[in-house]
């Protein structure tokens, strides 16, 4: 399932059991990851360190997003006027537009339906250039934090196992946008500094432990 790529992560198993039952109805593959941490909550652990990730293929992302707003619609007209959202200003309503990656469909829609209630409503084609704004924003690429390249780089030298995994994490680190597209999260110039960490740190376990073995015969 390479093409197959996140669409939501859940904290609880149950909310995405029911939103597979969705997908299920109308024929949609996918996939579900349980990344849960596995730590008992007895021995100190969190229910928040659980994680069930749901991936689907990425030309489904529209009809999926389609379907779930479809479906938020109807709760939405129901919506009684001491929900929340009603306490926001317009421009706080906005914002909610602006990044509806970071709200449910449920207050997405909401939101809509208070400005026009307001008599600011948000036209389909305005919304259509702060979805794409809202993508070209997010396309951007990290700064790498320096202290992680210079650590790499001093475990790689000194034979750490761990200029492994940081040249790894900066060579692959990847981002995903709402729409499914994904792209690497650093500049090309700290994936090259992740490759270099990797090779090095590959060359200084070989040379340590090849030391190590001579040493001791």
């Amino acid at each position: 399932m390479d093409d197959f790529t996140t669409y939501r992560k859940f904290i609880y198993k149950d909310d995405a059991l029911d939103f597979i039952n969705i997908l299920e109805q109308n024929k949609i593959d996918y996939e579900l990851n349980d990344n849960s941490l596995r730590v008992d909550a007895s021995f100190g652990g969190d229910i928040n360190t659980k994680q069930y990730e749901l991936k689907i293929e990425k030309n489904a992302f529209d009809k999926v997003e389609q379907l779930e707003e479809k479906l938020a619609a109807e709760d939405v007209k129901n919506i009684s006027e001491d929900y929340y959202l009603y306490e926001f200003s317009d421009e706080e309503l906005i914002e909610i537009l602006m990044k509806k990656d970071e709200w449910s469909k449920f207050d997405y829609l909401a939101a809509q339906k208070i400005l026009k209630e307001r008599g600011n409503e948000v036209k389909p084609e305005l919304l259509n250039v702060i979805r794409k704004q809202r993508i070209a924003d997010l396309t951007v690429q990290e700064e790498s934090p320096k202290w992680l390249i210079y650590l790499g780089y001093f475990s790689a030298i000194f034979g750490g196992f761990l200029g492994v995994f940081i040249g790894f994490y900066l060579m692959k680190y990847k981002k995903y946008l709402p729409n499914g597209n994904k792209f690497y999260g650093f500049s090309r110039g700290d994936r090259l500094h992740g490759e270099r960490i990797l090779y090095l740190s590959a060359i200084g376990i070989l040379f340590y432990t090849a030391f190590t073995f001579l040493k001791n015969r």
